[in-house]
C-alpha cells in the first residue's frame, strides 16, 4: 500500500506529465488526436508529428523527379500519422518531358501543382495555427539564389516563436553551388536543414560545413554550421516492370543514361576500348571484320549471336556525341524522350554504364541520376567499389556488377558476354596478379543477370530509409 505522502507525490507527477504532453502535443485543430504521433509502417519507432502543411516548391523547370519522389514519401508517412497533414507544390508546370503522367500514374501527388510565384504569398496568407510550417526547396543551390532567398527570410522573421517554419533545402551538389550567405542567415535562426540526394553528397556537405564552422572569420564561424542537420533522401520511384527478360539472355543492350557533355563521361576511352576489342575479335560481338577503309561494323547474321549483337545506347540529351565512323551501327542514340518512352526503353536494357572520369566530381561532392534511374528500371549497374562506397544506395551485389578497377568496362562486357575473362586476364597479365583474379573471379561467378525480386528488396530498403527520414523532418528530430 502507498502512504498517503506516496499517493500525494504520484499524483502531481501524472498530473505534470498531462501538462507536459498536452501542450506538446496539441492538435492542430479542433478534433483531432491528443498526441500526433507518426507510425513506422512497421509499427515501430512512433515520433511526435510537429508539422503538418508542406510546401515543396522550385523555381527551377528540371529535377521533377526528385522533389515528388520526396511529395511521394511525404504523402505516404503522413497518412500513417494519426494526425494526417497536406502536401502543396509550388512549381513550373506543366512539366517537361511530360512527367505528370508519371505522377498521375503512380499517384505520387494528389494536389495541384501550383504556380512558383504563389509561393511567398501562401505563406504569408495564414501565419499563424494551420499554416505551412514546413518549406522543402526542390533544386536549393538554384532556388536560394532567387529574390525566394530574401523573401523567405522576411517571412520566417515575421512570424511569431510558435510558428515558425522549417526550410528543407534539397541539394543534388557539394556546397559550394550554395548561397552561403543565405543558409548562414537560416542557420542562424536554426531553421535550416539539408537534404542531400546521396550519402556521398551528404559527406561532402558535413565536410564543408565542418571546416566552416572553424573559420577565421567571426560572422562564418558564428554562423552554427557544425550544427545543421544533414539527412539522405535517395529519389527512387516504383516503376512498374515493363519488360519480362529472360535469364538466360546474352548481354547484349547496354545504356549510359545522362547528359550527353564529355566533361561528364569518358566517352573516348570507352570508344577507343571497343574499337580495340572489336579489332581482336568483333564475332565475340555479334559483328563481322571491318571491310576496307572507311568502313563500319556491321552485324554477322552467321553466328548464333546474330539475334543478339551488341549495342551500346546513348539516352538522354544535350550535345550530340562524336561517334567513330567504325562504331555507326553499334553506338546509338536515344535524345530527349518523354518520361514515359524513357522508362519504357530504360527497363529493356541488360546493364547500365555510369562511364565517369576518373577525377570526375561524381564520385564526391555530385550526385548522378544514373543509379536511381537503374535502380527504378531495374537494370544493374557496372559499377567499381569506388562507386560503391560513395553511393551507399547501390552497394548490393542484387543491384551491382561489381568489376575489379584494373578490368575497363569493355573488357568486363566483353567477359560477362561470353562468360569468359580469360582474353583480359591474359592480354593485360593480370592472371599473376591473385587479388585482380579472385575479383575477376566473384563478378564471373555472380553473373551479370538481376532479378525483379532483386530490385525489389534494394529498392524497398531505399524507401525504408526514406520514411525514417521523413518521420525525422516532420518531427524535428
Amino acid at each position: 500500500m502507498l502512504s498517503g505522502r506516496a499517493l500525494i507525490l504520484t499524483a502531481l507527477f501524472l498530473i505534470c506529465q498531462f501538462v507536459f504532453l498536452n501542450q506538446r502535443c496539441s492538435p492542430p485543430e479542433p478534433g483531432g488526436s491528443s498526441c500526433p504521433a507518426i507510425v513506422s509502417e512497421d509499427g515501430t519507432h512512433p515520433s511526435i508529428q510537429k508539422r503538418h502543411r508542406v510546401a515543396v516548391a522550385t523555381t527551377y523547370g528540371v529535377h521533377m523527379d526528385v522533389y515528388m519522389s520526396l511529395v511521394w514519401t511525404l504523402q505516404r508517412v503522413m497518412d500513417r500519422s494519426q494526425t494526417g497533414g497536406t502536401v502543396e507544390v509550388y512549381a513550373p508546370f506543366p512539366f517537361i518531358f511530360d512527367f505528370r503522367t508519371v505522377v498521375e500514374t503512380l499517384r505520387l501527388y494528389r494536389g495541384e501543382v501550383k504556380k512558383p510565384d504563389a509561393l511567398i504569398d501562401a505563406i504569408n496568407h495564414n501565419m499563424g495555427a494551420g499554416g505551412i510550417d514546413m518549406v522543402v526547396l526542390g533544386t536549393c543551390e538554384i532556388d536560394l539564389r532567387s529574390p525566394w532567398g530574401e523573401s523567405l527570410l522576411s517571412a520566417w522573421d515575421a512570424r511569431d516563436h510558435d510558428h515558425k517554419f522549417k526550410l528543407i533545402c534539397i541539394v543534388h551538389n557539394g556546397p559550394e553551388t550554395s548561397p552561403q550567405k543565405t543558409i548562414e542567415d537560416f542557420s542562424r535562426r536554426n531553421a535550416l536543414r539539408i537534404l542531400p540526394i546521396s550519402e556521398h553528397v551528404a559527406a561532402t556537405q558535413r565536410r564543408s560545413f565542418l571546416t566552416r564552422a572553424d573559420s577565421l572569420d567571426v560572422s562564418v564561424r558564428s554562423a552554427g554550421y557544425e550544427h545543421i542537420p544533414i539527412d539522405v533522401h535517395v529519389p527512387v520511384l516504383d516503376i512498374p516492370a515493363a519488360v519480362d527478360k529472360s535469364p538466360l539472355r546474352i548481354l547484349s543492350n547496354v545504356v549510359i543514361q545522362g547528359n550527353f557533355a564529355h566533361e561528364r563521361r569518358d566517352y573516348r576511352n570507352l570508344f577507343n576500348d571497343l574499337l580495340r576489342s572489336l579489332s581482336e575479335d568483333p564475332k565475340v560481338w555479334g559483328y563481322l571484320p571491318l571491310d576496307g577503309e572507311n568502313a563500319t561494323y556491321v552485324v554477322d547474321t552467321a553466328l548464333r549471336v546474330a539475334g543478339s549483337p551488341f549495342r551500346l545506347f546513348f539516352v538522354g540529351s544535350g550535345t550530340a556525341i562524336q561517334i567513330p565512323q567504325e562504331l555507326e551501327n553499334i553506338v546509338l542514340i536515344r535524345s530527349r524522350l518523354n518520361y514515359v518512352d524513357f522508362y519504357a526503353f530504360m527497363s529493356t536494357m541488360d546493364i547500365s554504364l555510369p562511364v565517369f572520369p576518373a577525377n570526375n566530381a561524381y564520385y564526391d561532392a555530385k550526385a548522378s541520376s544514373t543509379f536511381a534511374m537503374a535502380i527504378e528500371c531495374n537494370v544493374p549497374i557496372l559499377v567499381t567499389t569506388r562507386i560503391r562506397t560513395s553511393y551507399k544506395h547501390v552497394d548490393d551485389d542484387r543491384a551491382v556488377v561489381t568489376r575489379p578497377a584494373a578490368m575497363r568496362e569493355v573488357d568486363a562486357l566483353r567477359a560477362l558476354r561470353t562468360q569468359d575473362a580469360s582474353n583480359f586476364l591474359q592480354r593485360t597479365g593480370n592472371s599473376w596478379d591473385p587479388a585482380t583474379v579472385q575479383a575477376v573471379e566473384n563478378m564471373m561467378r555472380r553473373g551479370w543477370v538481376r532479378s525483379e525480386e532483386d530490385f525489389h528488396a534494394v529498392k524497398q530498403n531505399i524507401w525504408t530509409a526514406n520514411d525514417r527520414v521523413v518521420e525525422r523532418l516532420l518531427g524535428d528530430i
